[in-house]
């Protein structure tokens, strides 16, 4: 909160983000580098890992921050940064409660709680809340519910998906230490004070991509509140940019140009997280019956009795004859084309791609 851009109303450039990715792609290394990195601020305030409701509210309230601006008046917020490895560990379960605070603690709006059964009154006026946080596809999926994603917290994350994995030499000698440059740079930015202004032609920028529908659309059906938010997101990510740079709170056209980038980046990963996250109990059999007929297959296929045999052993019997329908259908298995054995039985073999 100490910087902002004014729209119809004061916007800051705290994010929620999430890295989401299947295990082994470095999503842990990359929120402890981070962290390494935000801790070099002064009295940088992180969230406890794990948190309920009422202990967010407790921690945002304790970290309460002061920054003279004489001769302004001094700005006072409470902020808190949720760096969670595991967003699970964060979150165990969907909780409506902590769910609202987390949507209320997005915008620095006032807020108050009355503790039942307890003499005690709690007031934050300008609460702020940053959230970097790490999960897998599934987890994220299983963790949201289907309404979830037509409420506004999710609207308010982006998702930040990758499934590239580097392969590297584990033993080469590798630089530990923090980087010198880019840890002199965070504290700069971190002692940044007060409003960004915009350029004409950062202006023009926007209102042009406004007037074209603000491409490229998104058209997936969980992200379709999400979409109400990208400016918001763009605005935001335009500030990171322009910090970046340098210490100017001014945002150029360049600002614009990179801040959209990063957005479309990200935005065209988003619908694979569901694709792969997505993956039902029919699916997951689906994959291993495919691979039992592949390994089994000697040559003419796998007759039928075998693989209804091995796919009863991992979905209900009465979905056995469905699965196998949906892997011909979707040209997962075909015939072996010599007709039924003697038994009257077909044999299968497994279509690889």
């Amino acid at each position: 909160m100490r910087v902002w851009l004014t729209t119809s109303s004061p916007l800051y450039p705290n994010l929620y983000v999430f890295i989401v990715g299947h295990p082994g792609v470095g999503k842990n290394r990359i929120i402890r580098v981070a962290k390494r990195y935000m801790a070099e601020l002064h009295e940088f305030p992180f969230a406890p890992t794990s948190l309920t409701g009422a202990s967010l509210v407790d921690a945002l309230a304790a970290s309460k921050r002061f920054i003279p601006r004489l001769p302004d008046l001094p700005l006072e917020y409470n902020t808190l940064t949720i760096t969670a490895e595991e967003l699970t560990a964060f979150m165990h379960k969907y909780d409506d409660e902590m769910i609202g605070l987390l949507s209320a603690f997005y915008d620095p709006d006032p807020y108050a709680q009355n503790r039942r059964g307890k003499d005690l009154k709690i007031k934050i006026d300008h609460p702020q809340m940053n959230i970097l946080s790490g999960t897998t596809p599934s987890n994220l999926i299983a963790l949201m519910p289907e309404v979830a994603w037509d409420q506004g917290f999710t609207s308010r994350v982006i998702l930040i998906y990758s499934d590239e994995r580097t392969i590297g030499d584990d033993f080469a000698q590798k630089t530990r230490g923090l980087n010198e440059s880019l840890a002199h740079d965070i504290k700069q930015i971190g002692n940044l004070v007060g409003e960004f202004h915009v350029t004409e032609e950062y202006r023009s920028a926007v209102n042009n991509w406004r007037a074209l529908g603000e491409p490229p659309q998104i058209n997936h059906p969980k992200l379709s509140h999400y979409k109400t938010r990208r400016r918001v997101h763009l605005y935001k990510l335009s500030m990171v940019s322009a910090a970046d740079r340098g210490n100017v709170l001014l945002l150029t056209k360049d600002d614009f140009n990179r801040a959209m980038g990063w957005l479309i980046e990200a935005e065209q990963a988003m619908p694979e997280i569901f694709q792969s996250g997505g993956n039902n109990a029919e699916s997951k059999a689906i994959d291993e019956i495919h691979h039992y007929i592949h390994i089994h297959d000697k040559g003419d296929g796998v007759p039928q009795t075998k693989i209804v045999n091995f796919a009863r052993e991992r979905v209900p019997m009465h979905m056995v004859t469905r699965v196998i329908e949906v892997m011909l259908a979707t040209g997962t298995i075909v015939t072996n084309g010599k007709g039924l054995d003697r038994n009257g039985q077909p044999w299968f073999k497994a279509v690889m791609n």
